[in-house]
């Protein structure tokens, strides 16, 4: 099962003609076709998930919630396991309700670093589970570099296919003198850690990068650049010590792996204001969402407010946003179709299409010999307000 949020997160001509269900009543419907068949022993994989406050392993899970235990509690008694993921944390749940007894809701963190393993025990006389007989725990991979001697000692490396590790390596080989191109150099870390107002030195970087690609008029010519926080996947990494450090294609292609066309168009300050609102409405009302502005641009904001009133002010180059005047906004293709909740952003006009998000990042490396993080933070975050 996908996501049925589905829509809010991908470019929308990626999933013309498709409609995203909801997932519990998909889930059931499933469940009564294979039943038919004769099919009793049922797991459920769903792109969801949520987040617990104890042991990845504690079958209790103290503190769950998130979507995925509330899709959990509409399942027929039927579904067994429930493999989940999305939000990127480790739990192994074994429900206790009478009507679901037994059934198991797993997620294994992401990137590998985990596997969660489940011997399920079959009942050779129905065909169904025997959930009472059933394990399963979470296990570290011990595999990757981040691990400790200690899981190293607990959970021993396993010994790599060598015909898988021979077509991985020879991927590698062929990809080498692309991703290990020297693209330009920085003075220090680039990093996703964000100040008190909610932007980081990377997404300012990132931003300040795309309005740089298309600030020309004949690129679009933009007065602002925002970038979704999601957008960003890793750090520039150098160490202060070594620094100045080289930057690789290898590099820049993990911070933004995604290979978005920068979008530049025209909205109004009222329609600008209404983008901004967003960050903390509709999709990103449980968890706001704060996009990362260019230079010069600015927002400060509440978290805890009535709708309409997160943001209390903004700028651009010292000046307040005003409601009639147009501005040039560029953003990613992602964010220009809507994604991440930002639906105003369909309302912009007069659209021009530009470079590759990758490429604004690697040719902003490439004009200075040295380059450093933008400084101070550009987002100010007010006391919340009573929402009464």
């Amino acid at each position: 099962m996908p996501l049925r949020s589905t829509p809010e997160i991908v470019r929308p001509s990626g999933i013309a003609g498709l409609r995203f269900l909801d997932e519990a009543d998909s889930i059931n419907q499933e469940v009564q076709r294979l039943q038919a068949q004769g099919i009793r022993a049922i797991v459920a994989v769903i792109h969801e998930g949520g987040r617990i406050q104890g042991d990845w392993n504690d079958p209790a899970c103290p503190g769950a919630q998130g979507p995925i235990f509330a899709i959990a509690r509409r399942l027929p008694a039927e579904v067994d396991v429930v493999l989940s993921g999305h939000t990127h944390q480790g739990y192994h749940c074994v429900i206790e309700e009478p009507r679901q007894k037994g059934l198991r809701i797993v997620q294994a963190v992401a990137n590998g670093r985990a596997v969660s393993m489940i011997d399920l025990a079959i009942d050779r006389r129905t065909g169904d589970v025997d959930r009472a007989a059933t394990r399963g725990q979470n296990l570290p991979v011990a595999n990757g570099l981040e691990a400790t001697d200690e899981v190293r000692r607990a959970y021993p490396p396993e010994r790599a296919s060598a015909v898988v590790a021979a077509q991985v390596q020879a991927l590698v080989e062929q990809a080498r003198p692309v991703a290990q191109q020297v693209i330009g150099r920085v003075d220090g870390p680039i990093t996703r850690t964000v100040s008190p107002g909610g932007d980081s030195p990377l997404g300012r970087w990132v931003a300040d990068a795309q309005l740089a690609l298309t600030r020309p008029p004949e690129a679009g010519g933009a007065q602002i650049a925002l970038m979704n926080p999601g957008g960003l996947r890793t750090d520039l990494r150098c160490v202060p010590a070594q620094a100045p450090c080289a930057i690789r294609m290898a590099d820049a292609f993990a911070v933004q792996p995604f290979g978005n066309p920068l979008v530049v168009m025209t909205l109004t300050g009222a329609q600008l204001m209404q983008v901004l609102e967003q960050q903390f409405t509709g999709a990103n009302a449980t968890r706001p969402r704060l996009l990362q502005p260019s230079e010069g641009f600015g927002w400060a904001w509440r978290a805890r407010a009535r709708n309409g009133r997160h943001v209390a002010q903004a700028w651009l180059n010292g000046r307040p946003i005003e409601p009639h005047a147009s501005y040039r906004v560029v953003v990613n293709e992602f964010l220009a179709a809507g994604g991440d909740g930002f639906t105003a952003l369909t309302q912009g006009t007069d659209r021009v299409g530009g470079p590759m998000d990758l490429e604004a990042l690697v040719m902003t490396l490439g004009r200075v010999s040295i380059s450093r993080a933008p400084e101070p933070a550009r987002l100010q975050r007010l006391p919340d307000e009573d929402p009464r």
